[in-house]
């Protein structure tokens, strides 16, 4: 047993040392990469204000507050007068739907002749007779945007004199708001998942049959199914590792990485199972290396930008949810983030992924031949 244990110790150093150690470009693709990356996406989103134009309609006439908004940069402010009936709720809820859309970042009501409201409110608002000016601010909690213009619009009212005066809505898409950074998080993590699954196992093996490493493994006393669990597992400390790295500069970037810390480790050891039999079964079938360059670098795109990495899927067209739903790591991603209750789907976070292993573990049991010698 001992000299077992000592042959598989000694195998696993050599392979460590050639498949990460001695290729200096995974250390950076496969460990360092992803922590770039989200520095790079919470520089360039997470200061959400200094960087887009954020749009709001104000439904209602107010010369007042034409003259107010039109210099403020930040704003692209659009007045629509109140339809005829105003008591007509279908006004209000297309703009919301276009609240909901993206079209739009905050939507404000006015009531009925609000200058001259306004004006009456001002002179007597230290007195027994003054009546408060009714505005409805509608805004989305889960969005950043959304929660600046609401920000810069309450300010602004304060400054006028209205916020004692204002109702506040919040028209909720989620039950909890956000901050980007905390949303990015477990997308960059899944974008370490695939790049090691992808570009580190699967190109791993590939050497191994195109160098016929794997022949010269049958002619020795070592079952060739340990080059297989071996490497997987080399590419598991990999991932461990630059998840870790990237978990040391999330936290330093504000990121609650202890809440997500016990989740996390959970879905990170599941989606290498998933990953590990999903490249194996493929190794079946794949046999040239420009197919599989192919292959890698297809799943790899229309799983990270499809798969709600970036983006909530909640926010993204029908057909994008659709092919997503279709994406194991979708699934993988989604569920990390039910931890700050950021999630896109609400249940069966497993059960797709396990549908993707037991369908690749009976590939690879039925085509177990074909991962042996080229």
């Amino acid at each position: 047993m001992r000299r077992k244990l000592k042959k598989f110790l000694v195998l696993f150093d050599s392979l460590f040392k050639v498949l990460f150690l001695r290729q200096k470009e995974a250390v950076f693709w496969l460990s360092i990469f992803p922590t770039i990356l989200f520095l790079i996406l919470s520089t360039l989103f997470g200061n959400v204000e200094e960087n887009i134009e954020l749009k709001v309609k104000i439904i209602g006439h107010s010369k007042t507050l034409e003259n107010v908004f039109k210099d403020i940069k930040q704003l692209n402010v659009i007045f629509e007068d109140k339809s005829s009936n105003s008591d007509n709720p279908e006004q209000i809820n297309k703009a919301l739907k276009e609240l909901e859309n993206e079209k739009l970042d905050l939507v404000v009501v006015l009531p009925d002749n609000f200058d001259s409201k306004y004006s009456s409110a001002l002179l007597l608002r230290k007195t027994r007779l003054f009546k408060p000016v009714p505005i409805d601010i509608h805004y989305i909690s889960l969005r950043d945007g959304s929660k600046i213009a609401k920000d810069i619009v309450e300010g602004i009212f304060t400054s006028m004199g209205l916020l004692e005066s204002t109702t506040i809505e919040k028209h909720y898409l989620s039950q909890n708001t956000y901050d980007y950074n905390n949303f990015i998080y477990p997308g960059v993590v899944g974008m370490a998942i695939l790049s090691v699954f992808l570009f580190g196992f699967m190109s791993d093996i590939q050497y191994f049959k195109t160098r016929n490493i794997l022949r010269k493994f049958f002619t020795a006393p070592i079952n060739p199914v340990y080059i297989y669990i071996l490497t997987a597992v080399v590419n598991l400390l990999v991932l461990f590792l630059g998840v870790g790295v990237l978990s040391v500069f999330s936290y330093l970037k504000g990121v609650d990485v202890i809440s997500y810390l016990p989740n996390l480790i959970l879905n990170l050891l599941f989606s290498s199972a998933v990953m590990i039999t999903f490249v194996i079964a493929l190794m079946t079938f794949i046999t040239k290396p420009s197919n599989l360059f192919a292959f890698q670098q297809v799943f790899f795109q229309v799983q990270m930008f499809v798969g709600g990495f970036y983006v909530p899927l909640k926010f993204t067209s029908p057909i994008i949810q659709t092919i997503a739903k279709f994406l194991p790591i979708t699934y993988i991603v989604d569920n990390m983030r039910t931890v700050k209750s950021l999630n896109s789907i609400d249940s069966n976070h497993f059960l797709v992924p396990l549908i993707y292993i037991l369908v690749a573990s009976i590939i690879t049991i039925i085509r177990s031949k074909k991962l042996s010698i080229e």
